[in-house]
C-alpha cells in the first residue's frame, strides 16, 4: 500500500517535477513551446479572431473550448496567442481547424505553419512543437455522410477512407516540414476514441466514428515510423492518447473522476453540472479542465521518457552489488587467522540486508531490502583449500516511482593458499537473475506500467594478506581486486501510459580494496572487526537506454557510473563452537558516496572429517 500511495503522490506532482526537469541539463530540455492544432490545443485564438463570439463567452472559459486551461497550457510554458512574438512560446491552434492548407477562417494546420514561418518563425533544437489535429476532418465527413440518402450509405468506411488518408498525409507533411526546419522535438498527439464521446456515443454514427479515429491513428503511426529515420536530428514522439481511452471510460474513478460518458455543460440551456471536476467531458467532444489536466500529466510520460526511465538503473546496480557481496563472502571464508585444518566441512547460513541509495541525476533516491540463504562444501589441507557455495537471494527494491523484486540463484567456486602468515584466496561465480513485478507509476495517477526481465551476473575476486601478532590480537592488512558484470535483458513495459522499451544493459567494473582486520578472543568466543576502503578502478557500465514501444521516438541514453562510489567498509562479528557446529554471527556495512548498505548474517559450519 505504501508503494501505491507514494506512486499516486508522485503522479500528482508530475507537473511541478517537469518544470524542474525543464531547468536541468538533459537531452529532454525544452526551451519554448510552439503549438499547431485545433480546439483541443486552442488557448483562445478562435475567440480572439472572432471578436469573442466563438466559443460563446458565457459557456466557456476565456475563449478555451473547456471550463479551464487546455493541456498545452499545462506543459510548463506561457505561450502567447497567434498575434504574439514568433521568437517566444506561441500557440497557432484554432478551434475548428482541419489539417489542410485552407486559408479561410479558421485556418488549416498547414496554413498555421505557413503563417508562422512567413512571420519569421523558425525552429531550433531546444524547441518543443505540439501537433494535434484530424478530428475536424473526420467530424465534417461524418456530418456529410449522415445526410446522405439511405441508398448512398451502403459503404460508410469507404466514404470515410479518403478523408482519413488526406488528414494523415497532412499530418505527416507538417511533422516532416517542421523537422526539416530544425525543431528538436515534435509531440504528435493522436485522437482519443471518438465513438465514446457524448456527441457520438448515443448515435448510429458511433461505430463509424470509432473506425475513422482508429484508422487515422493506425495510419498516422505507420507514417511517422517511416518518416522518423529520415529526420535523425528531430525526436518525433507519438503521444498515444487513444491508448488510455477505454480504461478511462470504463473506470473513471481510477483517475479521480465520477463520469466519463456524459457532458457537464448543456449547450442548449447553459446548465452546468454540480461538480465539473468530476466529469471528463465539458461538452460533446471537449474535455473539462480536469480532463485536460489528465492529458497534460500523461503527456509528461512521453515528453520526459528518457529522464523518467532513469530509475531502472537500480536493476543492474542491485544485481552488481549482490554479485560483489557473494564474492566477498566466498573469499572471506579463507581469510581468517585460525590455522587451516585438513578435511571437509559443510556450510550453511542465512542473511538479511538493507541498502539506501542517493538520487543521482534523474534517478530518484531509493531503498532495497533482501534476504537469502546459502549452502556449501569446502575441503582441503592445511595449505590448500577449495570450496563451492550455492545461494538464493530475494530483494525488494523501491526507486522513486519504480519498484521491482530481484530473485537470484548463484554458484561460487573459491579456493586459497596459505603459507605461514601469508594467504591468498580467490573466487569466481555466476548468478541467474529474475526481475519480477517491475512496476513504474506513470506520470498520470491511476496508470501503472509493469514488466519483467532476466539477467546474468558473473565475477571474480582475489585477495591477499598477512597475519601478524600484536600482543594477543591478530592483525591482518590485506588487499583485494574484484571484477563484476551484470547483464540485464531488455524488456517492454505493459500498460496504458507510454510503454517504455528498455534496451539490454551491462553494469561492469573493477574495484580495488585495502583493509585491516583484527581478531581476538573474549569469554571463550572469537571476535573480529575489520575496516577498509573500496573504490572503482574501472567502470565500463553502459548507459540506461530507452525508447517507447511502437513509437517513432528516439532511443535516449542516461549514464550512471560507479553505483556506490568510493566506499568505506566495516565488519564485525563473533564466532564459537555450539555442539557439532561452528557458528558465526556477522555484520558488514558499506558506506559509499552514493549508497550505503548493511548486511547481517549467520553461518553454520559442520566438520565432516
Amino acid at each position: 500500500m505504501k508503494r501505491f500511495l507514494r506512486g499516486a503522490a508522485l503522479g500528482a506532482l508530475t507537473l511541478a517535477a517537469t518544470a524542474a526537469i525543464a531547468g536541468a541539463a538533459s537531452a529532454q530540455t525544452y526551451n519554448r513551446l510552439v503549438v499547431f492544432g485545433d480546439s483541443l490545443s486552442d488557448n483562445g485564438n478562435l475567440f480572439l479572431a472572432s471578436g469573442g463570439t466563438q466559443p460563446p463567452a458565457g459557456l466557456y472559459f476565456q475563449g478555451r473550448f473547456s471550463n479551464g486551461p487546455v493541456f498545452t497550457e499545462l506543459l510548463g510554458f506561457n505561450a502567447s496567442r497567434f498575434n504574439g512574438s514568433v521568437t517566444g512560446s506561441i500557440n497557432f491552434a484554432y478551434g475548428g481547424s482541419r489539417t489542410d492548407n485552407v486559408v479561410a477562417f479558421p485556418p488549416g494546420m498547414r496554413q498555421q505553419l505557413t503563417t508562422y514561418t512567413t512571420a519569421g518563425g523558425t525552429f531550433r533544437a531546444g524547441d518543443l512543437v505540439s501537433v494535434l489535429g484530424g478530428a475536424n476532418n473526420i467530424f465534417q465527413s461524418l456530418g456529410a455522410f449522415a445526410v446522405l440518402p439511405p441508398a448512398s450509405q451502403g459503404n460508410p468506411t469507404g466514404f470515410m477512407d479518403p478523408t482519413i488518408r488526406a488528414a494523415v498525409a497532412d499530418m505527416n507533411f507538417l511533422v516532416g516540414d517542421i523537422a526539416s526546419r530544425g525543431a528538436g522535438t515534435i509531440l504528435v498527439t493522436n485522437l482519443p476514441r471518438l465513438g465514446t464521446t457524448p456527441q457520438f456515443r448515443p448515435t448510429p454514427l458511433a461505430a463509424l466514428a470509432d473506425y475513422s479515429g482508429s484508422q487515422f491513428n493506425s495510419q498516422l503511426q505507420t507514417a511517422l515510423l517511416a518518416l522518423a529515420p529520415s529526420r535523425p536530428n528531430t525526436n518525433i514522439i507519438l503521444f498515444d492518447l487513444a491508448k488510455v481511452s477505454d480504461v478511462l471510460a470504463a473506470n473513471p474513478g481510477r483517475f479521480g473522476l465520477a463520469d466519463a460518458s456524459n457532458q457537464c455543460l448543456n449547450t442548449t440551456t447553459g446548465a452546468v453540472c454540480a461538480n465539473p471536476d468530476s466529469f471528463l467531458f465539458w461538452d460533446g467532444v471537449h474535455p473539462t479542465a480536469a480532463g485536460h489536466r489528465l492529458v497534460a500529466r500523461l503527456a509528461s510520460d512521453y515528453l520526459y521518457y528518457g529522464d523518467l526511465a532513469s530509475n531502472s538503473t537500480a536493476q543492474g546496480e542491485t544485481a552488481f552489488r549482490h554479485r560483489e557481496d557473494a564474492l566477498d563472502a566466498a573469499t572471506a571464508r579463507l581469510s581468517g587467522s585460525a590455522a587451516w585444518v585438513a578435511g571437509t566441512v559443510l556450510t550453511g547460513g542465512a542473511m538479511y540486508d538493507s541498502a539506501e541509495f542517493d538520487a543521482r541525476g534523474f534517478a530518484a533516491a531509493g531503498e532495497s531490502t533482501s534476504y537469502g540463504a546459502q549452502v556449501g562444501m569446502e575441503s582441503g589441507t592445511e595449505t590448500m583449500r577449495f570450496g563451492v557455495s550455492g545461494a538464493w537471494r530475494v530483494a525488494d527494491v523501491d526507486a522513486g516511482p519504480t519498484s521491482f523484486q530481484l530473485q537470484s540463484l548463484s554458484l561460487d567456486l573459491y579456493g586459497g593458499w596459505r603459507s605461514g602468515n601469508a594467504f591468498v584466496s580467490g573466487a569466481v561465480g555466476v548468478a541467474s537473475e529474475d526481475f519480477n513485478d517491475i512496476t513504474r507509476f506513470s506520470s498520470l495517477p491511476g496508470l501503472i506500467q509493469t514488466g519483467a526481465t532476466r539477467g546474468l551476473s558473473t565475477g571474480a575476486r582475489v585477495q591477499a594478506g598477512l597475519w601478524m601478532d600484536a600482543g594477543g590480537i591478530s592483525i591482518s592488512p590485506r588487499v583485494a581486486l574484484t571484477y563484476a558484470s551484470s547483464d540485464i535483458d531488455g524488456y517492454t513495459e505493459q500498460g496504458f501510459a507510454a510503454s517504455y522499451e528498455y534496451r539490454d544493459r551491462q553494469v561492469k567494473g573493477i574495484t580495488g580494496e585495502v583493509a585491516l582486520r583484527a581478531e581476538g578472543e573474549m569469554n571463550g568466543f572469537g571476535v573480529f572487526v575489520e575496516g577498509g576502503y573500496r573504490d572503482s578502478l574501472d567502470d565500463s557500465s553502459e548507459a540506461v537506454r530507452v525508447g517507447i514501444a511502437g513509437n517513432p521516438a528516439q532511443v535516449l541514453s542516461r549514464r550512471f557510473d560507479d553505483p556506490f562510489g568510493g566506499s568505506f567498509l566495516a565488519s564485525a562479528g563473533v564466532k564459537g563452537d555450539m555442539g557439532p557446529f561452528d557458528v558465526e554471527f556477522g555484520y558488514r556495512g558499506r558506506f559509499g558516496d552514493h549508497a550505503d548498505s548493511h548486511t547481517g548474517g549467520i553461518t553454520l559450519t559442520l566438520p565432516l572429517s
